[in-house]
């Protein structure tokens, strides 16, 4: 009977053992707040669900800081175009992902090469082993370590290896091609816009012009009421026109500050931030550049980085099959194990080494390699089919982008002489009416010529800017890290730092 009894220790274990299990239990179905319905979900569903306090967070990952060279935080500085450029590749979001894409992909493929390496691992297992109903202080407790070290290197695969690495290296040219786009992108987006913005400037320029012509017409035509050389009706149609020529003028000031957030938000910074940027010059050099468009064509098929990066894809698809289909045949590995083992009852190391090559022979698996391999060999179709559909998309768009050039080159040239003819016309309209002998509707049409001839010219030029650096984005040229292929480029899209083209 009394072997049966407990000991001490035995008590006191047991006794520790409820105690945490009580408490561990305690604190499963204690936690009533973890588990209410009502709090964690909407109430009906009528009714939107209201956040507990604490759930809800301003940023769940803290913002890049804007990065800003310190030149150009001066208020009085005007960003030039390669400022612009400078800021927004700092700053873009998107560059910034791809870019650490491609540093992930080149980690995954470094990774995967280690697959031509052994596999070395070493363990050791320590265990304490107390028997607390005897009573033989001998036999009481015993210490035991069993060290062993493992080493497996895979010999051969039928190609399987080296198919997996050649996959996660063209995943690399993937990614980064896809970067060198996403910068393409970028610097377009950029472009494009401070194009858009500086035309907006232009067309204030243009319409405080046309007020301040408004306001000297309205004051001639008073004058001349005064005068009794006039009549009401013609002062209350340049009235009329001076507070058209005023809305104008209001409207646009406000599109000017709507597309200099824009732009502030395509360079990557706040809406908010206070900038300015220098004028374009007034005569875009548009005889400068004009290549035929199969040339343009060539050029994009070479140099376009979304096009090789989907080359790259149908080259990783090809790899895919290659893996897939080494999983048919046999592979070879060896294995070494280096163990032994020490315990307190005899003191005595106890070493062993065993060495194994193990051949995987792949019998049957319900098909499923050589569904495997279907698969992959048709997302390689699927690549394919998207690597033709961007191909001609590409051509499409030099295409397009090449005579949209062409349409804009010459709309500079004929806004350049109806915007001269305008200002003939206007200013005869003006001296004929000063002397009496034209009429207010003359002079009114003729203002009007004018104001629309400096806007044509105004959009125009933007839209020749614009479309250039559509056809270098559509051709693959439109940004280089070299130098001189960069002022290459910048040198088609200058800023005021030129002087005004002839």
């Amino acid at each position: 009977m009394n072997a049966l009894k407990p000991s001490g220790r035995f008590f006191h274990i047991f006794v520790s053992l409820m105690t945490v299990s009580h408490l561990l239990l305690g604190g499963c179905f204690h936690r009533k707040d973890d588990h209410t319905l009502s709090q964690w979900t909407a109430p009906s569903s009528n009714q939107a669900w209201t956040p507990p306090a604490g759930t809800l967070t301003e940023s769940g990952v803290p913002s890049k800081p804007i990065d800003i060279p310190e030149n150009l935080l001066s208020p009085e500085k005007n960003w030039r175009l390669k400022d612009i450029i400078e800021i927004a590749l700092r700053n873009n979001p998107q560059t910034r992902a791809t870019w650490h894409a491609s540093r992930a992909a080149f980690a995954d493929w470094r990774s995967k090469k280690g697959d031509y390496y052994p596999k070395i691992n070493a363990t050791v297992i320590g265990s304490h082993l107390e028997n607390i109903t005897s009573k033989t202080a001998r036999e009481d407790r015993v210490d035991s370590y069993l060290p062993e070290l493992e080493i497996g290197w895979l010999l051969f695969d039928f190609g399987g290896r080296e198919a997996s690495i050649e996959e996660k290296q063209q995943a690399l040219l993937v990614a980064d091609f896809t970067h060198n786009a996403a910068i393409e992108d970028a610097v377009f987006l950029v472009l494009q816009t401070y194009f858009q913005y500086t035309n907006a400037k232009a067309l204030l320029h243009a319409a405080k012009v046309s007020f301040k012509e408004a306001s000297t017409n309205l004051e001639m035509a008073r004058q001349r009421h005064e005068n009794g050389l006039a009549t009401i009706a013609d002062v209350l149609l340049v009235k009329t026109a001076h507070s058209q020529a005023r809305l104008n003028l209001d409207i646009i000031e406000g599109s000017v500050q709507t597309i200099r957030g824009t732009l502030a938000t395509a360079m990557g910074i706040p809406a908010n931030t206070p900038y300015d940027t220098e004028e374009l010059p007034l005569n875009p050099p548009v005889d400068r550049i004009m290549d035929e468009v199969e040339t343009h064509i060539k050029q994009a098929k070479t140099h376009r980085p979304d096009l090789e990066a989907q080359r790259r894809r149908v080259e990783q698809a090809m790899s895919t099959i290659d893996v897939k289909h080494s999983a048919l045949y046999p592979n070879l590995v060896l294995n070494n194990r280096l163990y032994g083992s020490l315990n307190s009852t005899t003191d005595t190391w106890d070493n062993q080494n065993s060495t194994a090559l193990l051949l995987t022979i792949p019998l049957f698996n319900g098909h499923s390699r050589e569904y495997d391999i279907l698969k992959a060999r048709e997302d390689a179709e699927v690549q394919k089919a998207r690597l033709e559909t961007l191909e001609q998309t590409i051509v499409l768009q030099v295409w397009s982008s090449y005579f949209d050039l062409k349409t804009s080159m010459q709309r500079v040239k004929t806004t350049n002489d109806l915007l001269e003819s305008a200002l003939q016309s206007y200013e005869v309209a003006v001296g004929r009416y000063k002397e009496g002998v034209g009429g207010i509707l003359d002079l009114l049409s003729a203002q009007s010529s004018l104001e629309n001839a400096r806007a044509q010219k105004s959009v125009a030029q933007a839209t020749w800017y614009i479309s250039f650096s559509r056809l270098a984005r559509d051709t693959g040229s439109l940004w280089r890290q070299t130098e001189a292929k960069e002022k290459s480029v910048l040198d088609f899209i200058p800023s005021t730092t030129l002087k005004e083209l002839p």
